[in-house]
Parts: structure tokens; C-alpha cells; sequence
């Protein structure tokens, strides 16, 4: 497992996908859960999502019904659950994202495309900010303190050396004068630095690569170890859309491994950052 933090966000991200891990070993069905818990239709479903927390008592009639006696497993259930139900740290973040960024914390693989922008952990706080402000549900005053905790997410995002992370770009995301030309070449010279690092692969998509499955569709594969799962994150102007099942996820991961064939390989992607960069002085 790559993240050490004990973040609740985070730990109840990882809750509900051991929960639902367990629920698909045992063969319980949502239905019976619910019923025995008394929750409302759903409920289970956010739960798992890492959405909400769950009460000690709660715990341990799940353990009961998906037939983990007491020991290690069960130990680390209630562990974790006391975790995420402590209180988060004041952020910015909008709820709906939170998810997201535990998600993002744990896996052990990123794999993210964006045809026009510079991903989220690899923004400048210039180059965020001008986003944000350009937000219809942010005010600019929480743009600057999102702007600054979006930066130090992706720090630590970025200072696991053990976890892989590759990033298709389309060359709109070099083009968008962003923050202006001097905002964007200091974002293009982070990217660059960032690109250098053995751990992190950035890969240019020209133009001229044409059509592709994913155009228009800016998406995240979260690989996770612990336990083991796939995620697809695709975000919106107000929410997100997490999918999980494989009928889905792999269908991105496919067309992630197609924009990969035709990418600019890493000595031609940074020859072309440094062509942009010069453009921008």
C-alpha cells in the first residue's frame, strides 16, 4: 500500500472498498445489510463509495454478517473505521472531490489523460488558481486557498517515488495561454521537471495523431494494491463520476494503452516542451 497518511478521507475510502470486498466474498446481498441496519436504500452504496462513515456498533454486525471472526482481518476493519470517523482537517475541497483525493492517496498506479489542461497533482499554484477563479461554485476567495491545497496534494502525490505515474497530454494543454504566457511557461518547466523524474512519465499526444476513443474525455485510472481494485474517475463542472466495474474501467484502461501507441515517446515529449517553453519567453 503506498499511502501512510491517516487522513479520515482517505481511510474511508479504503473502509468502504474492504467492506465491499468482503460483502462480494460472503455473498451477503446490499438488501440484507440494509435491512439489518436499519439504513435507508443506498446507504451501503456511499459507504462503500468511502462517503460516510460508519458507528463502531454498525461494524461489528457487518463483520458478523459477512462471517469475518475476531482476529487480524476484523482487527483491521475496526481500525480503519475508527480512523474515518475522526474529523477532517478544514479544506476547500468540495465534498464530492474528497472521495476522489483518497482514492487518489492510496493507489499504487496513476494513469490520467487530459486533452487541454495540465492534471490537478502537477499544477503550479499560478496555473490552479487561474482555473479556480474561472469556477461558477467557487468564490475567488476559495480559490486561492483551494489553489494552494491542490499544490500541496499533488507534492505529496508526487514525492512517492514508488508509485508510477504517467500522464497523457494533448498539445491543447501546451496552447491554453493559462494564467497568461508567463503562468504557463512556469507551468510548462514544472511539467518538465516533473517529467525527469523516474517515477513519473509524461507523454505528448500531437495534434496529429487525429481521432482517438478518448477524444473530448479527459479521465484517471487509479490502480489500487490494497485491496486490490480499478477506479475511473471523470470529472465534471459540479461533480464526479467514479466507475468501478470492470465492464467499464477496462475499456478506459484500454483506450489508455492506445493513446500510449501513438504518443510522443519521453525524449520527444520533453524535445517538444522545450520547443513550447522557448515559444513562451
Amino acid at each position: 500500500m503506498v499511502a501512510t497518511q491517516q487522513n479520515p478521507a482517505i481511510r474511508r475510502v479504503q473502509l468502504g472498498l474492504f467492506l465491499r470486498e468482503l460483502r462480494e466474498r460472503s455473498g451477503v446481498r446490499s438488501g440484507t445489510v440494509a435491512k439489518e441496519l436499519d439504513w435507508y436504500p443506498g446507504k451501503l452504496t456511499r459507504v462503500e463509495k468511502g462517503e460516510l462513515t460508519v458507528a463502531a456498533a454498525e461494524i461489528n454486525v457487518i463483520l458478523g454478517l459477512f462471517g469475518v471472526p475476531d482476529g487480524p482481518e476484523a482487527d483491521k476493519i475496526r481500525a480503519l473505521a475508527s480512523e474515518a470517523r475522526k474529523r477532517d482537517r478544514p479544506s476547500r475541497i468540495p465534498d464530492w472531490a474528497r472521495t476522489y483525493a483518497g482514492m487518489e492517496a492510496l493507489a499504487s498506479e496513476i494513469k490520467v489523460h487530459n486533452g487541454d489542461l495540465i492534471p490537478g497533482f502537477m499544477q503550479t499554484t499560478d496555473y490552479a488558481r487561474a482555473l479556480l477563479s474561472t469556477s461558477l461554485v467557487t468564490t475567488n476567495r476559495d480559490a486561492e486557498r483551494r489553489a494552494d491545497e491542490r499544490v500541496l496534494r499533488g507534492t505529496k502525490i508526487i514525492q512517492h517515488e514508488g508509485r508510477p505515474i504517467i500522464a497523457i497530454l494533448g498539445e491543447g494543454a501546451l496552447r491554453y495561454e493559462v494564467g497568461g504566457r508567463e503562468t504557463l511557461r512556469a507551468q510548462l518547466e514544472h511539467l518538465r521537471d516533473l517529467a525527469e523524474l523516474d517515477h513519473v512519465e509524461v507523454r505528448v499526444l500531437p495534434y496529429t495523431a487525429g481521432e482517438h476513443a478518448a477524444l473530448g474525455t479527459p479521465f484517471t485510472v487509479l490502480h489500487l494494491d490494497d485491496p486490490q481494485a480499478t477506479y475511473v474517475y471523470v470529472e465534471g463542472l459540479t461533480d464526479a463520476d467514479y466507475l468501478e466495474k470492470p465492464a467499464h474501467t477496462s475499456v478506459y484502461v484500454q483506450a489508455f494503452d492506445r493513446l500510449s501507441e501513438v504518443s510522443l515517446d519521453r525524449p520527444e515529449t520533453e524535445r517538444r516542451l522545450d520547443e513550447r517553453i522557448r515559444e513562451l519567453r
